[in-house]
């Protein structure tokens, strides 16, 4: 795609542009000379490499604080096994996710299992992700434009949330931008590695996460805004190119449908009360997300051919995501559009710029002042991705920590029939006490089910009976603890006695002892 130049001079990006000459007869370098040089350097690497680095850092910031989400538990329960089984699970469940579990499996068995080094791989990513938007709104528009698109992200709260988030969300905000930004070369350059590269990204988009592929909207568009009379065969090598990438994900995508009632049971149907609250939802503060769409409106859409498909890769995910939810099965759901914050800070920052190339002291100004003014609406919303039960499920490390506590040798742990992620949660965190009570109703651990839930002794009464003492263990605040073991209310109440009752965040912790 050939940019409209703003002046006369060449474009130093473009490699077809040689670069100038040494003078003749060996002498010195003119420094007046080196100094555009350097400049346009600066100009290429900084918009960038300024906010992926900031990205990074900000992403690090306490990390680990938050416990860890009833999806992370899960990440992290089926990185501890091995490929066989991670291979026998995925046709029975989670199999969008198994390329993702593959590649936790092999990071854990170097880093461990820890909350931060569960959840480096995704901070990585999402500093990638911003400094490929960046560079995106640097090809398409200006240096200016894509530097400030690249801090808008930065100070997003969930860009933080889930770059600390042990899924595979942040892979997907890297391999839709990254795509989209291959996509520009090889249709800029051509040459076929450009376009292996380009269906190797979409083909990592779609590994990652299938309805972030909702953003080849953008792409089709792109392709089809293309000027010169080359158009029809662009199109079906692009074609051809995304053909070949998405047959590989058929398998994936069928499973993924075969599995849809048991893994998407729990979102509830799209409504117009679920659509206005969107926009919160994927930035994670409304006040942003407001501040944003405000800035998106004052867009002056010239020209359509840069700023139509950054646009699509905003609202096709969007529109494709309600159609489906509307009309097939409820996918509505604000991690699922994270792809779309790239495309908004960068129509975001096209508006505050004026997408023209130029650093006057007005537009600095304006561009400083709008960045502070965002950086402090944000505020809120950074802290309290960071607050320590900020994720979704129980206060998995609280509840451990409450056992490893009050813990004797000889304890017993019983957890809710059939649920996957309080016990996972839970035994991850109880892995780090120094007591560790026992868990007399698991037959088959549930890495050895092909599931994520364990195959549990049917007789639970006889396997706890004789306990000194036991926990009881449940993912909800509840005022009678026994409603999670029926069976066992006879036993419990009648030959023990309620010691205690802790009630950490969606969570109850009952101890019972025996009698005299």
């Amino acid at each position: 795609m050939t940019e409209t130049p703003t002046t006369t001079r060449p474009d130093v990006s473009d490699p077809r542009v040689a670069p100038p000459r040494a003078s003749a007869g060996g002498d010195a370098p003119d420094p007046g000379r080196r100094r555009p040089r350097v400049a346009a350097w600066l100009t290429r690497i900084l918009p960038a490499a300024v906010p992926g680095v900031l990205m990074l850092g900000i992403a690090l910031i306490q990390a680990g604080r938050p416990t860890l989400s009833w999806d992370e538990v899960t990440s992290a329960e089926m990185a501890s096994r091995s490929v066989p089984q991670i291979l026998a699970t995925v046709p029975n469940i989670d199999a969008v996710f198994g390329f993702y579990y593959l590649l936790l499996h092999w990071w854990t068995g170097l880093a461990g299992t820890g909350e931060v080094a569960l959840r480096l791989p995704s901070i990585v990513a999402m500093a990638a992700g911003v400094a490929v938007a960046a560079e995106l709104g640097r090809r398409l528009f200006t240096p200016l434009a894509g530097l400030v698109a690249g801090l808008i992200l930065c100070v997003v709260p969930n860009t933080s949330r889930y770059a600390a988030e042990a899924r595979p969300y942040a892979f997907a905000c890297f391999f839709s931008v990254l795509a989209l930004l291959l996509l520009v070369e090889a249709i800029r350059r051509g040459g076929a590695y450009r376009w292996i590269a380009y269906g190797l990204s979409v083909l990592m988009l779609g590994l990652f996460h299938l309805v972030a592929l909702t953003t080849l909207v953008a792409h089709a568009a792109l392709v089809a805004l293309q000027p010169g009379g080359r158009r029809r065969r662009r199109a079906l090598v692009w074609g051809g190119t995304v053909l070949a990438a998405l047959l590989p994900l058929a398998p994936i995508a069928r499973l993924g449908l075969r599995q849809q009632d048991v893994q998407l049971h729990w979102v509830e149907p799209i409504t117009v009360r679920g659509i206005a609250g969107m926009p919160a939802g994927i930035a994670g503060s409304r006040e942003v997300a407001w501040f944003l769409i405000g800035m998106v409106a004052l867009v002056s859409w010239r020209p359509l051919r840069r700023l139509v498909p950054v646009a699509l890769l905003a609202l096709g995910p969007l529109t494709v995501l309600a159609a489906v939810s509307y009309l097939v099965s409820p996918m509505w759901v604000a991690r699922y559009l994270l792809v779309v914050l790239a495309p908004v800070a960068i129509l975001a920052a096209v508006a505050l710029t004026g997408g023209r190339d130029g650093w006057s002291r007005f537009t600095v100004t304006r561009v400083v002042t709008v960045l502070l003014v965002l950086a402090a609406i944000a505020v809120p919303g950074q802290r309290a991705v960071r607050a320590q039960t900020a994720k979704n499920g129980p206060d998995y490390r609280a509840i451990a920590t409450i056992i490893g506590r009050e813990a004797r040798p000889g304890d017993v742990v019983v957890y809710p029939a059939r649920n996957r992620a309080i016990r996972a949660g839970t035994d991850h965190y109880l892995a780090r006490e120094p007591v560790v009570p026992a868990d007399p109703l698991v037959r088959v651990p549930s890495a050895r089910t092909g599931t994520l839930i364990a195959e549990e002794y049917p007789d639970a009464a006889a396997r706890v009976a004789g306990a000194r003492r036991v926990w009881l263990v449940l993912g909800d605040r509840v005022t009678d603890p026994l409603t999670i073991r029926p069976e066992l209310r006879g036993m419990l109440t009648g030959g023990y006695r309620q010691v205690d009752l802790w009630q950490p965040k969606r969570a109850t912790v009952a101890l019972y002892e025996l009698r005299g």
